[in-house]
């Protein structure tokens, strides 16, 4: 049977091989990246255009919900 300390010392073992792998990648991680050119999403249409179609879709909704039902002849 495997023991505890066996176990444990192992798990030790791999965390401080990671911790010491994750520092060793720390200074590569300093390297200054460009920031991303403005105005690729120029054409996109204005917030107003979203809430818009909201309301439509959400008014065919309640008025579809609304319409009585057709069922005359099985009542």
């Amino acid at each position: 049977m495997i023991r505890l300390r066996t176990i444990v010392s192992s798990l030790l073992l791999l965390g401080c091989s990671t911790a010491y792998a994750v520092a060793a990648q720390a200074p590569a991680a300093n390297a200054v990246l460009p920031p991303p050119t403005p105005g690729s999403n120029r054409d996109a249409p204005a917030a107003w255009v979203g809430m818009l179609l909201m309301f439509i879709i959400v008014a065919i909704i309640i008025t579809i919900s609304m319409m009585p039902s057709r069922r005359g002849h099985q009542d």
